[in-house]
């Protein structure tokens, strides 16, 4: 996850998305209307949704499809969210790890969610506790990711890069070219979740 020092960066970042994102949480656009659905996507099935089979706990299969509807990078998909999410936190609302400051099912800090914060759930807060909340965050983070990586020419390994990113940052990887050594492993695990879901 970013540092505590690269959030007011993040929050700057922020603006950014907001016009990325037009429209409503629920992926609506600016009109209000729902975004198209890709052609070729069977019966309006998202690319990359989550085989019917997979361990992602039903309560939260919503929200994920949700948060990458959102995002008009291909890249990022129901299938690497919940992979993002799974080794984060075992899909855990209640995970932390206070040594480094990160909550919830998507281990944010709070400085770096407050930069990202959506209220995924519209009931008027948003909370890095609440699932949709961190999970919708999540997908507007990790869709800036995409597009960052992307335009500093950084696209071998996109799915890769995207975790290492929301373990680390966007200037880390920048700076490393590529997946940084620290973070090899969580990829590891992402990368595994990925191909198990996309089978």
């Amino acid at each position: 996850m970013l540092s505590v020092a690269v959030a007011a960066l993040a929050a700057l970042a922020c603006a950014a998305a907001v016009a990325v994102f037009p429209g409503s949480p629920d992926g609506a656009g600016a009109s209000g209307r729902p975004r198209a659905v890709p052609v070729g996507s069977p019966s309006g099935a998202l690319p990359g949704a989550l085989p019917s089979d997979a361990d992602v706990p039903a309560a939260l299969r919503e929200p994920i499809a949700r948060a990458a509807r959102r995002c008009p990078e291909p890249e990022v998909t129901p299938v690497l969210l919940a992979a993002m999410l799974k080794a984060e936190s075992g899909f855990d609302p209640q995970a932390a790890r206070p040594e480094t400051g990160e909550y919830g099912i998507a281990m944010w800090t709070p400085a770096v969610f407050n930069a990202w914060a959506q209220d995924g759930d519209l009931d008027g807060r948003k909370d890095y506790m609440d699932p949709p909340d961190a999970i919708i965050s999540m997908g507007s983070y990790v869709c800036w990711l995409a597009q960052q990586f992307k335009r500093r020419g950084l696209t071998h390994d996109l799915p890769g890069l995207l975790a290492a990113g929301y373990r680390t940052s966007d200037k880390t990887v920048a700076e490393a070219r590529g997946v940084p050594e620290r973070v090899r492993p969580h990829v590891a695990k992402v990368e595994q979740y990925l191909a198990e879901y996309s089978r």
